[in-house]
């Protein structure tokens, strides 16, 4: 009996399995890397108003960002905590450069000046 074929059977399931697995993999890890990032880009937008407004106002003593989350499902809202309240004057100025920030990923659009939208879902920024 021949079994020269037995090889590229076996070949062919197991390069299925690690396919199936990768497919897998991807489905699940695909959008929490897209939720990475926008987190991502959000405290770095937050954090650049943030250090501009500690330079352009001497007085004013530095604001860390201490925690970035984003809740809700297709209407998504990310909220940036700093350690010390933003002064009202500054709110919109971090607003703006945070949407910046994420306008400057691959694929987002800006809705309006505080939303912008990723896919199927858009993201709504607050302090």
């Amino acid at each position: 009996m021949d079994s020269r074929g037995q090889i590229s059977a076996e070949f062919i399931l197991i390069i299925s399995f690690i396919l199936i697995i990768v497919i897998a993999f991807s489905s699940i890890a695909g959008p929490q890397s897209q939720e990475n990032s926008i987190a991502a880009a959000a405290r770095e937008g937050a954090s650049a108003a943030v250090a501009e407004m500690a330079y352009t106002n001497v007085s004013m003593k530095p604001i860390k960002v201490t925690k970035t989350t984003i809740t809700g499902e297709s209407n998504r809202i990310i909220t940036v905590y700093f350690d010390t309240p933003i002064p009202s004057n500054y709110r919109a100025l971090v607003i703006n450069r945070t949407v910046e920030s994420l306008l400057g990923l691959n694929g987002v659009k800006p809705v309006n000046s505080t939303t912008v939208r990723l896919g199927d879902k858009t993201y709504t920024v607050q302090i």
